[in-house]
């Protein structure tokens, strides 16, 4: 991506009443564009990734299975995004099936139900080893009581491109567990922010984010006969959630050109 379209895309978003971070990496050809890229913004559900990342990480260490099943009783659903909270007949999920399902359709309470499982310690902890200084789990999904205290979740762009260029080059989690997570974020529900004018061909492996103000994508690109892009794009501050999207999406195109994707 060429400066003075980065420049242009930041200087939209301060019109808007915003911040946008950005940070794009094609791992074939190395070239990198950032703005804000250790800035810490709000995470939103793109905290998710971490969350995965460290059941995985456990799960291969022998200390739980995928197969193991958590109870999902009525007073621990909490509303916004995802469905277990409209299933009444679903009294527990599989530890695999919570996964998918905090992903695809970033479930609130499918979330919980992982930290609860590995501990808000245990996913700070993880990615303080990886280097992912900027992020901090902080409260669980829904907790308006930890909000009023000043408890949030926060990243970084540069630390969930990491996150994410070290999932693709499979330095982060052992070979299935790479491949299921990269599986599982492929098949995401929400896709009109990044991948909006993604190229036919090419895939995005991504994880959506959002509150009030807040709006967020992150992700992968897949194309045949190439190697990886990790593109991240984070706002914070913009009131409308569609102008957010379509700045998010409108960044995504400026990088598919620079790349020759488009």
């Amino acid at each position: 991506m060429r400066d003075d379209e980065l420049d242009g895309l930041v200087r939209r978003a301060d019109r808007l009443g915003g911040t946008l971070g950005v940070v794009a990496h094609d791992l074939g050809t190395g070239e990198r564009a950032e703005v804000n890229a250790d800035r810490r913004f709000t995470s939103a559900s793109v905290i998710k990734l971490a969350v995965m990342a460290t059941v995985l990480a456990e799960a291969e260490a022998g200390g739980r299975s995928l197969d193991d099943r958590l109870p999902a009783p009525p007073d621990a659903r909490v509303p916004g995004s995802g469905v277990i909270k409209d299933l009444a007949d679903a009294a527990e999920f599989s530890v695999r099936d919570l996964l998918i399902l905090m992903i695809i359709v970033s479930d609130n309470t499918a979330t919980n139900l992982l930290i609860d499982l590995v501990g808000r310690d245990a996913v700070n902890a993880w990615c303080a080893r990886h280097g992912l200084h900027g992020t901090e789990l902080g409260r669980v999904m829904m907790d308006a009581a930890a909000r009023a205290r000043g408890d949030e979740n926060v990243t970084t762009p540069a630390d969930v491109a990491a996150l994410l260029t070290g999932l693709v080059r499979g330095e982060l989690l052992g070979e299935a567990s790479t491949a299921f997570a990269l599986d599982v974020l492929a098949r995401q529900h929400y896709n009109e922010r990044l991948p909006r004018h993604l190229p036919a061909g090419a895939t995005m492996a991504h994880k959506t984010g959002e509150l009030a103000a807040v709006c967020h994508d992150a992700g992968i690109v897949l194309a045949k006969g190439r190697e990886p892009i990790v593109l991240v794009a984070m706002t914070e501050g913009i009131e409308s959630e569609a102008e957010a999207a379509t700045l998010i999406a409108d960044t995504g195109r400026a990088v598919y050109a620079a790349t020759g994707l488009l």
